[in-house]
């Protein structure tokens, strides 16, 4: 299946205070004891934008730059723009190249990364959350858009009961989108059986220090 992923960036602040719906709910990092796994910091966060060719929106792109920057992929800073003036939307052969070309173009080598396509999302995206790393993921539908949508968000954290992403389209520390495991596997998985989900293999950030209690003598 080809997957042509172009959601326009639209100005959508207003819909931005939406807090509760029947199957997600809007929220900051944590969400009853709950966590997120993967804690990009705000001012690392991308706003979706149009592609400089066709205007076509740019969130596969813009997904696969947060996600590198949250495994310190520094070489593939500045990956979304550079892509923007191409045409925009996106399925994974164009990834593939995109990706090979902007390397090419900086005179980076290409990072290893991982293209799934399939219904089998549950396997990769476990790993991707047990290992902190985020999962690059199609989006089918949300109450923020109140229809169906062909977009791609970051899914930052998919845990034993909530599954929580990152859109491009609504960027910032207040706007995760948090759902039950298996609304957002629904959501992933297009009615034909068919889901993709981009991860890149480098590894995630260290945790954060913390102290310990002192051992007795």
């Amino acid at each position: 299946m080809r997957f042509f992923l172009a959601i326009s960036a639209v100005a959508l602040g207003s819909l931005a205070a939406l807090s509760t719906s029947e199957s997600s709910r809007i929220n900051g990092r944590t969400l009853d004891g709950d966590e997120i796994t993967c804690d990009l910091p705000p001012a690392e966060h991308l706003a979706n934008i149009g592609s400089r060719v066709d205007g076509r929106g740019m969130c596969v792109m813009s997904s696969i730059e947060m996600a590198a920057r949250w495994q310190g992929l520094t070489s593939m800073r500045g990956l979304r723009d550079w892509c923007a003036r191409q045409p925009g939307g996106a399925y994974p052969a164009k990834v593939d190249r995109q990706i090979r070309e902007f390397c090419e173009a900086h005179g980076v080598p290409v990072p290893p990364y991982v293209q799934y396509e399939g219904p089998a999302v549950d396997p990769l995206l476990d790993l991707c959350d047990q290992t902190g790393r985020i999962a690059c993921v199609t989006y089918g539908d949300s109450p923020r858009y109140g229809r169906a949508i062909a977009h791609m968000v970051c899914c930052v954290r998919y845990g034993p009961r909530y599954g929580v992403v990152l859109d491009n389209n609504f960027p910032g520390v207040d706007s995760y989108e948090w759902m039950t495991r298996a609304e957002l596997r629904r959501r992933v998985v297009h009615p034909t059986g068919h889901g993709w989900v981009f991860v890149w293999l480098a590894p995630p950030p260290p945790p954060p220090p913390c102290n310990t209690p002192s051992s007795p003598n």
